[in-house]
């Protein structure tokens, strides 16, 4: 196998690494939230921690206007780590995919 064919199963892998670290670390945190869980269901959960504007603009009763000052802030903790995930994995995107256009590129096809 090529060394550009081993660097896109790798970043494959760290992406879904990444992905997963996401997950648990976001499950953690809906576990951890014992008022939240009995309002909202998981995915509900997830969406609006990663995507507060948009969750506002749909009009659903919003997870952040329903949690004491200090669960506000483990939640914005949270958020902060998978901001960094979010950021790490949309450089692996870009990176496969440079990398991929120059494989194909480079290979004639």
């Amino acid at each position: 196998m090529s060394v550009p064919g081993i660097l896109l199963i790798g970043l494959v892998c760290i992406m879904l690494l990444a992905a997963l670290y996401w997950h648990w670390r976001v499950h953690s945190l809906f576990r951890s939230l014992g008022e939240v869980k009995r309002k909202f269901i998981y995915a509900e959960f997830a969406f609006q921690l990663a995507n507060p504007w948009l969750a506002r603009q749909l009009g659903r009763p919003m997870l952040r206007d329903q949690l004491s000052p200090d669960l506000l802030a483990r939640v914005e903790v949270a958020r902060r780590q998978i901001r960094r995930v979010e950021l790490g994995l949309a450089c692996c995107v870009i990176l496969w995919i440079g990398l991929l256009l120059a494989t194909i590129r480079t290979s004639g096809g």
